[in-house]
């Protein structure tokens, strides 16, 4: 039993995270724990955040510069995976295709300039809102943002095995129909944990950032269901990363007003 969840630990890490780490048993029953634990990439980004702030500090590094290396911390630890999916969401969605070749555009590994736009807007505002948020906070604002990164797995993780698949999702299939109602329920308790934690410390922005996290989970949701008829490995990425910016925008031009 504790091996079982000890591997499906492994794969969640080796699927969402760049640690090498390996797991060679992908049986259904492994895979079927496997998304409890992808909240825990959010908190290892938080715990990335936090030695990139500190280091910062000791070295009297700039704003500009932190916000680089904020953002290249959250590449490093993923490995991108989510921003992949961002941008073939992108170009998807933004072709104005019917569904089936907006589904076949998904699955295309080329990268369009809807793509390149689209990425490069989210991380230019997430870079100025790691500077802003750099210049005006102190380093325990960054357990805020982990807060965040725990929630925006914990629904991302939701969406995988609660809405209904694309016809074309492999990956989304296998995780999301391997997944046990009790994943579900654990995924929500989690939400509820960390989203309690992050209002009882922030007050009002951690109420606001929640209400983010949750109208860009139903909206991309309705989304992925109309535009794409389902959800898809790359939809679920592509709600990290539009849900992450977002909140980091907020926290950013909130923050000297709530927290």
């Amino acid at each position: 039993m504790i091996k079982s969840w000890i591997e499906s630990l492994l794969i969640a890490l080796s699927m969402y995270s760049a640690l090498p780490v390996k797991c060679l048993n992908w049986t259904e029953k492994n895979l079927r724990n496997a998304m409890v634990f992808f909240p825990l990439v959010g908190l290892l980004c938080g715990v990335g955040l936090f030695v990139v702030w500190t280091v910062c500090e000791l070295l009297h590094v700039g704003a500009v510069l932190f916000g680089v290396l904020a953002v290249l911390s959250g590449v490093l630890i993923t490995g991108g995976i989510h921003l992949d999916g961002f941008c073939d969401t992108a170009d998807a969605l933004y072709s104005r295709r019917p569904q089936e070749e907006k589904l076949r555009i998904l699955k295309d590994p080329n990268c369009g300039p809807f793509a390149v736009f689209s990425v490069v807007l989210a991380l230019l505002v997430s870079l100025g809102a790691y500077v802003q948020i750099y210049q005006t906070q102190n380093r325990s604002f960054v357990w805020l943002l982990t807060g965040v990164f725990v929630l925006s797995r914990c629904l991302s993780g939701l969406s995988v095995t609660a809405l209904p698949i694309a016809p074309s999702s492999s990956l989304a299939k296998t995780f999301g129909e391997s997944a046990g109602k009790h994943v579900r329920v654990i995924l929500v308790i989690v939400y509820g944990v960390v989203g309690l934690l992050t209002v009882l410390f922030w007050d009002w922005l951690a109420v606001v950032l929640a209400w983010i996290v949750l109208f860009a989970f139903f909206g991309c949701s309705h989304m992925a269901k109309k535009q794409f008829g389902g959800i898809t490995g790359d939809l679920a990425g592509f709600f990290l990363v539009l849900c992450e910016t977002v909140c980091l925008l907020g926290a950013a031009l909130l923050g000297g007003v709530l927290a």
